[in-house]
């Protein structure tokens, strides 16, 4: 099976969900019939199952016990696409909480449909707007050509460069449209080497490994990092953007150097020199200098708004708002530019924090959080940390990673009373270590789907990323939680 890479942007637009990858790897197949019929039967085991437990927890509990098993059913299944999920929490909430159905006193039910207007929503917007922009008048492939250019022509510094810049570039932009543009720029080069030279496949696994793990850097970098980061400040844990960056930085970039190393031993170059052309990158209609100018400005004063936090005291989602405004009132970005944005992800991750809301709310967490209390007999938080990390890996590798992290922390966090930062923090970033198989992650369906891997070449370094990437994000958190928070 092969794709051109630069072809399947346009069809990805759930950018964290296995739909996403289906799309990529599947484009076409709808199977609606069968997708009503998972419905149907997931809707029918979540209520046989929500009978079961009747009369066990209090009404408001159970409503939303309901809806939180639904959840994972339609989640884990991708019956109807996750963002739909996002937005029936919110509709479900609403009847089943704001009326008097459950409850002879309905409850308030603003704060769960708030969560679309909260600050991490905005700060994700502006982040969508930024990378639109740099990807619109091309900056971006620019930015990409400068970082490779250095590289020359050794094999392990070439794999070295790639890799960072994928990291790097994911921490600002998707990682989906980072993956694209790499692929697209080396995949000339992985079909001249062909098929038996180990460096190509090299390349080819490298990708959307350190896009992937390149996303725990910053807020913006992971849908994941977001919802953490709203969960924390539920429990008046605020995180700004360069305190994630203290944290998620430096993991991601360890991460991608213990990839790179693995990768130089699994697939060693035969040849000695490689020469990366990144003239092959496909080049958008470029639009005037003006637009550029703008575009450079904007986003050169936003990162640097965003670094600065502590310094002048501005929220950083209020700082998201300079590239929203600005490159609307310009009109670098018209209405069309706006329209193709992720608003989907946005509709997730408002709708995970809505039930993470009220599963925190209603008492759910805690109930829930007392079947597991066995996990901290021994008192270890190390303990604790790791099995809840390494869940949220596994369950990540078959549904999205974003409907992982809302699902797993309102119930982590009620666990562990005084430790809801570093729980968040763990499990957010640990979301991004599953690149197990093609559909784990839309970067790994993008370069699988070009035909020059297979699944057995993104195994090891998906059980690599698996078991090691939540050992050096607990070390670090915990490090950090005790110089910093």
């Amino acid at each position: 099976m092969s794709a051109n890479p630069n072809s399947v942007s346009d069809k990805v637009s759930y950018r964290d969900s296995r739909r996403a990858a289906f799309r990529v790897l599947r484009p076409g197949q709808t199977h609606g019939l069968r997708r009503l019929l998972t419905f149907v039967l997931v809707a029918a085991a979540v209520w046989v199952a929500w009978r079961l437990l009747e009369g066990v927890f209090p009404p408001e509990q159970e409503a939303v016990l309901f809806l939180f098993l639904l959840a994972v059913g339609l989640w884990i299944t991708e019956a109807v696409p996750a963002f739909a999920v996002g937005l029936l929490i919110m509709g479900y909430l609403v009847f089943a909480l704001g009326t008097t159905l459950i409850h002879p006193e309905p409850w308030d039910v603003a704060p769960y449909l708030n969560t679309w207007s909260s600050p991490v929503i905005w700060l994700m917007l502006g982040g969508f707007f930024m990378a639109e922009g740099l990807s619109r008048t091309g900056l971006d492939r620019h930015l990409f050509r400068l970082a490779i250019k250095p590289a020359g022509t050794r094999p392990a510094m070439v794999l070295l460069a790639v890799m960072m810049t994928s990291g790097v570039a994911s921490m600002f932009i998707s990682n989906t449209s980072t993956t694209v543009l790499m692929i697209g720029a080396v995949l000339p080069l992985v079909r001249q080497l062909g098929r038996k030279e180990p460096f190509a496949k090299a390349l080819m696994v490298a990708i959307p490994m350190a896009a992937s793990v390149g996303g725990m850097g910053t807020i913006i970098g992971s849908p994941p990092n977001a919802i953490a980061a709203g969960v924390a400040s539920g429990f008046g844990k605020e995180i700004d953007f360069v305190e994630w960056m203290m944290i998620g930085a430096p993991t991601a970039i360890i991460m991608i150097l213990i990839g790179w190393v693995v990768l130089l031993k699994l697939f060693p170059a035969n040849t000695g020199e490689v020469k990366l052309e990144m003239d092959s990158m496909e080049e958008p209609e470029m639009p005037g200098l003006r637009e550029r100018l703008l575009v450079g400005g904007i986003t050169a004063i936003t990162v640097v708004m965003w670094l600065t936090t502590p310094i002048h005291g501005i929220h950083v989602a209020a700082i998201s708002l300079i590239p929203i405004v600005g490159l609307t009132m310009t009109q670098v970005m018209g209405a069309a530019h706006v329209r193709g944005l992720p608003w989907d992800t946005l509709m997730l991750v408002a709708g995970g924090l809505s039930l993470g809301a009220a599963v925190t709310d209603t008492g759910l967490a805690l109930r829930l959080a007392s079947w597991l209390e066995f996990l901290t007999v021994m008192n270890l938080d190390v303990l604790v940390y790791a099995t809840l990390a390494l869940v949220t890996v596994i369950l990540s590798n078959f549904m999205s990673n974003t409907a992982t992290v809302s699902l797993i922390l309102p119930v982590s966090v009620a666990l562990m009373p005084g430790r809801e930062l570093e729980m968040c923090l763990i499990l957010g970033l640990s979301a991004s270590c599953a690149l197990l198989l093609p559909v784990s992650t839309p970067p790994n369906a993008v370069a699988f789907a070009t035909g020059e891997i297979r699944t057995k070449d993104l195994r090891p370094g998906g059980i690599l990323m698996g078991l090691l990437g939540p050992a050096v994000i607990i070390a670090w958190v915990m490090l950090l939680s005790r110089v910093v928070f």
